[in-house]
């Protein structure tokens, strides 16, 4: 049997949604190029479910990494606050959050980065154009995919963020309805938000009154009820506190795309032929591995040659392949960079929580249940909450992911204050937004009320509620890092990274890695440039 090996090979350390988009674009490019392409992930979870893209709810929308974590001076002034006072994400709780070496360095940074209005004003319009790009990729990801592809995303509840094709408001057609409440003149919040969309060429935008949420919604009326009052004209009118946006967003659910897109991956990517006739996968996927140093090809340290394995032993390349290149994408894993002995910005790591419900389906509201299939965000003053509540499995599934809380380099664990406090905040603002459902959940009336811990506990024991917290690294600016890497000794020639994308990883992650893997290349476009000069590995405030 002839021996046939890839022409390149690229390593990718990560298994999060970032690492899936940069192996499918590696194999798209190798293919376009007439060639074949190895790729070897190493994950340092068991599984692929286990990663922090698989315990959220990622939605799709150009702004996303702009609108989770605050960026320049808002970033200083909610450093100061705590969490759970209005727009907080101060810990207290945990030893080492708020004056280990790795915080004080970030919170110098992001101060002293606050303090150059025009930089912040520039990278904000370089990351919502790279966030407009990444919506316009996902969509081309659809509709270049082939039929088994395509069925793995709309088995993951995969909505496109687009301008829609019907004139009228329809759910599921590139735009969604968000919901905005508790938030004083939230109105003037939306219109700044429709101002920024339509400068990004979304044009469909508006404001939506309460009868027009119904119509376009139903599972929404006890929510627009609660949050509007009855005008002298018989029409209802949101309160001051309360709005729905009509704007651009979609969805993904990566607890199912992840498994099933490797899977994919596995299957296109085909097999090679190793020295003793084996037949081997170009693409392989393994777990509980995780990377703790580079070995490089000599001293100059400028080429990686290898990489060593916690408990484990070292891999090296056996076969000496045309293209050999490894490319980091840690994303949950804080200060990963910096522990490899490359160059990386001041970070930190800041915690988020999700909180998801499986309700058992009455058999009397079967046929009306079936209809729920939403995707949103539900905003409150600090709180932005990535949202789908939708029938998986046969139950009503309910979704919700978001608020954070700056961590440092410190990991959170369910049983601290902010993940207690933020599932019982999610838990509360789901009965708000769809209180019929908590209603089945819990077997009373729930409409008005205040749930409290016991609630959540109760569905905790009942096999109902699932609670989680984990982190995200973001660097001082907000702005992703992106492009080749560098060390000690200056640039290394075959190593680039992905990270630091917080919780806009979904949103941004065709982009970002778009972005990211033309480094070095002469033709690449203006905004390509900015990002890969913003997002520089090596850059300081």
């Amino acid at each position: 049997m002839q021996v046939r090996y890839p022409q390149r090979k690229t390593t990718i350390i990560g298994a999060g949604i970032i690492g899936a988009i940069e192996a499918y674009l590696t194999y798209l490019e190798a293919k376009k190029a007439g060639e074949e392409a190895r790729v070897t992930m190493y994950e340092k979870n068991k599984e692929v479910t286990d990663t922090t893209t698989s315990h959220i709810v990622p939605s799709l929308t150009p702004d996303e990494l702009l609108s989770v974590v605050p960026r320049g001076q808002e970033l200083t002034e909610k450093l100061s606050l705590l969490f759970s006072d209005p727009g907080g994400i101060r810990v207290d709780d945990v030893k080492g959050v708020n004056d280990s070496p790795v915080a004080k360095e970030f919170i110098e940074q992001v101060q002293k980065y606050s303090e150059c209005k025009g930089a912040h004003e520039e990278r904000t319009q370089v990351l919502l154009q790279l966030g407009k790009k990444s919506m316009d990729l996902w969509q081309s990801f659809y509709n270049n995919a082939d039929e088994e592809l395509k069925q793995i995303l709309r088995e993951s509840n995969f909505n496109p963020c687009h301008e829609p094709e019907n004139k009228d408001a329809v759910l599921h057609d590139g735009y969604r309805v968000d919901i905005i409440y508790k938030v004083e003149n939230a109105k003037r919040k939306a219109e700044q938000m429709i101002s920024d969309y339509k400068q990004l060429g979304y044009e469909s935008c508006k404001i939506l009154s309460p009868d027009e949420v119904k119509s376009i919604d139903p599972f929404l009326a006890d929510f627009c009820e609660s949050y509007s009052e009855m005008g002298e004209s018989k029409e209802r009118t949101w309160k001051t506190d309360a709005v729905a946006l009509w704007r651009p967003g979609g969805c993904i659910d990566t607890h199912v795309f992840l498994p099933k897109f490797y899977q994919y991956l596995e299957k296109v990517m085909g097999e090679y032929i190793n020295e003793k006739g084996i037949s081997k996968k170009c693409f392989r996927l393994k777990f509980e591995r995780q990377v703790d140093g580079i070995i490089y090809r000599d001293e100059n340290q400028r080429v990686i040659h290898g990489l060593r394995l916690f408990g484990r032993r070292d891999k090296i390349n056996n076969h000496q392949y045309e293209k050999s290149d490894y490319t980091f994408c840690p994303g949950e894993a804080v200060g990963t960079l910096k522990k490899l002995g490359f160059s990386e910005p001041a970070y930190a790591g800041f915690a988020g929580a999700s909180l998801m419900l499986e309700i058992p389906i009455p058999v009397d509201q079967a046929e009306e249940c079936s209809k729920l299939n939403d995707c949103m965000e539900v905003c409150q003053e600090g709180v932005v909450l990535a949202w789908q509540a939708r029938i998986k499995n046969g139950k009503i599934f309910i979704g919700g992911a978001g608020t954070k809380a700056f961590y440092g380099d410190q990991r959170p664990n369910i049983d601290q204050e902010f993940a207690k406090n933020r599932n019982l905040l999610q838990l509360n603002m789901m009965n708000e937004v769809l209180p019929k459902f908590i209603s089945l959940a819990l077997h009373r009336e729930t409409k008005g009320q205040q749930l409290t811990a016991d609630d959540l506990a109760y569905l905790e024991r009942r096999g109902i509620a699932k609670r989680w917290v984990g982190t995200r690294a973001v660097a001082a600016d907000g702005v992703p890092t992106a492009g080749r890497l560098f060390n000690q000794k200056g640039r290394v020639e075959n190593a680039r990274c992905t990270t630091h994308l917080g919780s806009g990883g979904a949103s941004f992650s065709f982009g970002a890695v778009d972005a990211s893997q033309q480094a070095g290349k002469d033709d690449a476009d203006e905004l390509t440039k900015n990002v890969l000069r913003f997002g520089s590995s090596s850059r300081s405030y």
